[in-house]
C-alpha cells in the first residue's frame, strides 16, 4: 500500500498535518482549508512553527492528526506520539519507512539531496550548501535499523490497525491510531 492512501481514506474533519514539509506528496504543496500546516521549518503554507515534542494545541482540538514521515526523525517517538494523540479526538495517521541512514546514501542522496536542495533554495530557508553537510543538516536523526524496530514496537503498543507499505525501494509501516481504543490499550 501507498503511504498516501491512509491519508486519502482515513483522514477526516480538521486535520492537524505535523512536520508537513513542504506537503507537495499529500496535498500536491496546497493543502485543503481543513489542515493546519505545522513543522519544524517554515514553509510557505506552514500555518505554526513548532516542536512535535510539544504542541501548543487543546486537547482533542483535530479529528484526525497526521504524523507522515516524522517518526523516523525524532528522538522520542513515544512522546510525540503521545502528544498527537492528546490532540487528536478521533485518529492519529502514522507512515515510517524502513529506511536507515546507510540504505538512504545507497539508494538515493545523490538525486534526493538535489531535490532537496533545490527545494529548500526555493523555500528560502538555505542559500546553497553542499551535500554532505546539507545531509547532516536536514536529516540528523536518521536512525539505524534496531532503533526503527524498536521504534515500531512502541508505535504498536498505542495503535490499532498496522499497514504494510511500499516506498519503491523499501519497506515501511502504517497505523491507525484510534482515540476511543487508547485507553483500553494502555490498561493491558
Amino acid at each position: 500500500m501507498d503511504w498516501r492512501v491512509l491519508v486519502k481514506f482515513f483522514a477526516r474533519g480538521a486535520i492537524l498535518d505535523v512536520g508537513c514539509g513542504d506537503a507537495e506528496y499529500i496535498w500536491g504543496g496546497t493543502p485543503p482549508p481543513n489542515v493546519l500546516c505545522v513543522d519544524i521549518d517554515i514553509y510557505k503554507h506552514t500555518h505554526v512553527r513548532l516542536d512535535a515534542n510539544m504542541l501548543p494545541f487543546r486537547d482533542n482540538s483535530f479529528d484526525t492528526v497526521l504524523l507522515m514521515e516524522i517518526l523516523e526523525h525524532v528522538d522520542d517517538v513515544e512522546r510525540v506520539l503521545t502528544e498527537a494523540l492528546r490532540v487528536a479526538r478521533e485518529l492519529v495517521i502514522i507512515s515510517y519507512p524502513f529506511e536507515d541512514k546507510e540504505l538512504f546514501k545507497r539508494n538515493n542522496s545523490s538525486r534526493w539531496v538535489k531535490d532537496f536542495i533545490e527545494d529548500e533554495v526555493k523555500h528560502g530557508l538555505i542559500e546553497t550548501v553542499n551535500d554532505e553537510k546539507l545531509l547532516e543538516k536536514t536529516h540528523t536523526h536518521w536512525k539505524d535499523a534496531d532503533t526503527i524496530l524498536k521504534d515500531i514496537e512502541k508505535i504498536r503498543k498505542h495503535c490499532d490497525i498496522e499497514y504494510k507499505l511500499d516506498y519503491g525501494l523499501y519497506p515501511g509501516w502504517g497505523f491507525l491510531c484510534y482515540k476511543t481504543t487508547r485507553s483500553s490499550k494502555s490498561q493491558t
